[in-house]
């Protein structure tokens, strides 16, 4: 299991706080909180800074280097600012967040082609999210023949199977599991993703959606997650779902965690 810390995003009211008040101390505490349980990549979202966005992107691409060994979830709505930023990552692993079908596909793929990174691929069309798991897959298909057909290898590829709140649409925690066994069925070496925190949205005691979903999506063959790994209650959910799948050999990673 990939995990991708969340922490650093700017629509975390605390983080973007942060970042516009340049409070690098407490962001600095959120780069070592995560990895120090475990993230294999933190995910960099300054999208909601404003004018400031690149300028704090820059600080924390830095930081993130010089305090961690974590790779880097490079995640922008603005292609620009991935240009402009790129280069400032050096020797760490990378991933590229997003594109569709119809949307950024010819602009992120000769920085994920020329940089040898992964790329999340969100499997959506003009018509928005698709709501049938048969539809869902079709797109996530095509995206990912679509993507190979460019010369991306197949693992590489972080296909998003689109986690949506439970409190506004019926079913659709189910949707998303089937989805990502749809998808493995047919594509197993490419990587699977979600943001885990989306599907308790609005609800009450979040972290008891938040669980349940993961160790569900685990056992569906969900590859990866955008988290909250720093949360004690996920990482015992994360461990106890891969030994039980047979992903953690004699349980030692579960061991080790529990000592």
């Amino acid at each position: 299991m990939i995990i991708i810390g969340e922490k650093l995003n700017s629509s975390i009211p605390k983080t973007l706080e942060a970042m516009k008040s340049a409070d690098m101390e407490y962001l600095k505490q959120l780069i070592h909180a995560q990895a120090d349980c475990g993230a294999d990549y933190l995910d960099i979202n300054t999208s909601l800074c404003g004018d400031q966005q690149s300028e704090v992107m820059g600080q924390l691409l830095k930081m993130v280097q010089a305090e961690s060994t974590c790779g880097i979830m490079l995640d922008s709505p603005s292609t620009k600012l991935m240009e402009q930023v790129i280069d400032q990552i050096e020797d760490r692993r990378l991933i590229l967040n997003s594109l569709t079908l119809t949307q950024r596909f010819d602009e992120l793929l000769p920085l994920v082609k020329q940089y040898h990174c992964g790329v999340v691929g969100l499997p959506l069309d003009n018509q928005g999210i698709p709501k049938t798991v048969e539809k869902r897959v079709d797109n996530s298909i095509r995206l990912i023949e679509k993507l190979a057909e460019n010369g991306v290898p197949l693992d590489q590829i972080f296909l998003d199977v689109l986690c949506e709140a439970i409190a506004v649409e019926d079913g659709a925690a189910m949707v998303t599991l089937k989805t990502i066994a749809g998808i493995k069925s047919r594509y197993p070496g490419v990587k699977t993703t979600l943001g885990l925190s989306n599907v308790s949205f609005g609800l009450p005691k979040r972290q008891n959606i938040n669980i349940a979903f993961l160790a569900a999506a685990i056992c569906y063959g969900l590859d990866s997650a955008i988290m909250d790994c720093t949360n004690p209650a996920i990482r015992t959910t994360l461990y106890a779902a891969q030994a039980i799948t047979g992903q953690d050999e004699y349980c030692m990673d579960y061991i080790r965690a529990n000592r």
